[in-house]
């Protein structure tokens, strides 16, 4: 029996999970060797079985041992995917709503901050560790500190709650779209754009303690569906045709961004908007929460600790010397296209609060909708006419389809988890296009349950709930740990060695000290400031106590407990088969 890993190529006789587990030298005291023969037995047995890669899925292709490498068509290509991944709807919809709530420019102190000492060395290590490996991030993690290959769960363990609000954000980019094919456009018809998103977009109630708040809103339910649908006929056939897609879907929006922003800033009122976009008021950075939603923006968007970076990174021959200059371009990019972003928001905010009377504080705390309401105001003041219409339907389309890509490859990375977890049971398995197919749509249908509640009257609330704990708390964990497995597992001055190597580039003395204790301690006090104003009261706390332990602190435990889940299988095996299948 051949040992077979979704998406990696692995070398013959290289046996890690075996190695790490110390099954090995259980082998050996049997009178046997740890040869390719006794690790593939064990492989059958379940005991050293592999986790898939955490991004591509078959998006890079599954490779069966043995089987030539994939490699990057050109530098370009790698460059313009990685970024695909980075920038996404989240740039235009979750940064500038978090300005806006948590200080405006204090917000972008943070965030530059956690970018410079938490997200953008993680991201780079990984590149770096991925071309060194060749392989998907939890290959790379078992043979550089085999004990910690459950950081590869819990990136898999959110998405689960992840997606389902995620595809919300994109059913209102849907439902944006369609409504862009009516004149005149509906919310300057008769109403404001603020109106237009509660009223009509999300029917929303006024809190979580009103009657009707289980209520569905009919409407968002079939865009939603309409939505998934559309995800698995895109996925159902492969997605290579998509990833051809997200070059576009990388260029567009910048072209679109650089209009809109061209006519943003002529807006009357623009200029209080921008002020507050950008003067800091340091009050604010006093504020625990201001610093922990920050790091977890900015780890949400540029993606250190998911993997992606490793995985894609693998697919590099080793000689290639690149890496530090493609990872400093997507890092700066990513961050710039937020800003940008942010520019063209907060414009159109000071031009709301201007023509609506209100201050520009009030405007700017509106929440997650805050994207979708400013940009149907922006995109009603470009020209007159069909104008207007035809650059709101070719953005929203853009944000949409943004969106979607963060789907695909979501979906697929949870798909490449199930095949793999097939073959791990049965080695013989084959998987089928036929199987994938069904597997993409049970897949699809559960999450589309799973977010169910999100498209009710309280869906907003709910939606609110879960993007301030899940993605925040979960990923921050991850990379606080990833740090320390880094430099006190594997070594910081083996990362540093390999940079070397890989990229020709030293890194600063300053290095060791800053992967070993600077850039972890510097994430656990973040966390730890932020748990506490949890505890003190937060800006959710007028929400049900109930709602916020069911979409909030319940899922986030769940996805941070996966880290331990590799240790108690395995430790659940040793017990059953070392101990009491013997004695039977």
């Amino acid at each position: 029996v051949a040992p077979c890993v979704i998406g990696l190529a692995q070398a013959p006789g290289d046996c890690p999970a075996v190695a790490a587990d110390g099954l090995r030298g259980s082998a050996m005291a049997k009178g046997g060797d740890a040869s390719p023969g006794a690790c593939e037995q064990l492989e059958v047995l379940g005991v050293g079985g592999s986790l898939p890669p955490l991004a591509g899925g078959t998006a890079f292709g599954a490779e069966q041992a043995g089987a030539p490498r994939m490699r990057w068509k050109s530098r370009s290509q790698f460059v313009l995917v990685l970024m695909g991944y980075c920038i996404g709807v989240g740039n235009l919809w979750r940064f500038p709503y978090l300005c806006g709530k948590y200080g405006g420019g204090a917000f972008l102190v943070a965030y530059g901050a956690m970018l410079v000492i938490c997200a953008a060395p993680l991201f780079f290590y990984e590149a770096v560790l991925g071309q060194k490996f060749q392989r998907g991030p939890a290959e790379t993690f078992r043979k550089m500190a085999p004990r910690w290959v459950g950081l590869a769960y819990v990136p898999f363990l959110m998405l689960i709650f992840f997606l389902p609000y995620y595809q919300m954000i994109v059913a209102y980019a849907f439902h944006y779209l369609l409504a862009s094919l009516q004149w005149p456009l509906p919310w300057t018809d008769g109403t404001t754009p603020d109106k237009y998103f509660d009223d009509v977009v999300l029917h929303r109630t006024d809190s979580l303690d009103v009657d009707g708040t289980s209520e569905l809103n009919v409407r968002l339910l079939g865009e939603i569906l309409a939505v998934w649908v559309i995800s698995v006929l895109c996925l159902i056939k492969g997605i290579h045709s998509v990833g051809k897609a997200a070059y576009v879907t990388v260029i567009l929006p910048v072209f679109m961004l650089a209009g809109l922003l061209v006519v943003a800033v002529r807006l009357e009122g623009a200029g209080a908007g921008l002020a507050y976009y950008l003067w800091p008021r340091w009050a604010n950075l006093l504020r625990p929460d201001v610093w922990g939603l920050a790091a977890g923006q900015i780890i949400f968007s540029l993606a250190p600790g998911t993997g992606t970076c490793i995985s894609l990174a693998s697919y590099h021959p080793r000689e290639y010397k690149g890496l530090l200059q493609d990872c400093v371009l997507v890092a700066f990019c990513n961050s710039a296209f937020s800003f940008v972003g942010g520019l063209v928001i907060f414009s159109v905010v000071g031009n709301l609060a201007h023509t609506s009377g209100r201050p520009v504080e009030d405007v700017a705390a509106s929440g997650e909708g805050l994207a979708f309401i400013v940009f149907a105001q922006g995109l009603a003041q470009i020209g007159t006419g069909r104008g207007a219409q035809v650059c709101s339907v070719a953005f929203f389309l853009t944000l949409m389809l943004l969106g979607l890509d963060t789907t695909f490859a979501c979906v697929e990375t949870m798909q490449t988890y199930l095949n793999d977890w097939i073959i791990s049971r049965n080695p013989a398995a084959k998987i089928t296009a036929r199987g994938n197919a069904l597997r993409l749509v049970l897949l699809t249908t559960f999450l589309f349950l799973v977010g169910l509640p999100y498209v009710t009257r309280g869906g907003y609330f709910y939606l609110e709930i879960a993007d301030h704990y899940i993605v925040t708390y979960s990923m921050i964990v991850t990379v606080i740990l990833e740090y320390v497995m880094l430099a006190h597992v594997y070594g910081a001055e083996q990362i540093i060695e390999d940079v070397r190597e890989f990229t020709g580039y030293g890194v600063p003395r300053l290095g060791v000290p800053h992967m070993g204790f600077v850039a972890p301690i510097v994430l656990s006090g973040v966390a730890s400031m932020l748990v506490f104003s949890e505890i003190m009261g937060n800006d959710l706390q007028h929400h049900p106590r109930s709602a916020v332990l069911m979409f909030g602190v319940l899922p986030t435990w769940f996805c941070v407990s996966g880290i331990a889940w590799p240790a108690l299988q395995f430790r659940a095996r040793r017990l059953l088969w070392g101990h009491i299948w013997p004695m039977m």
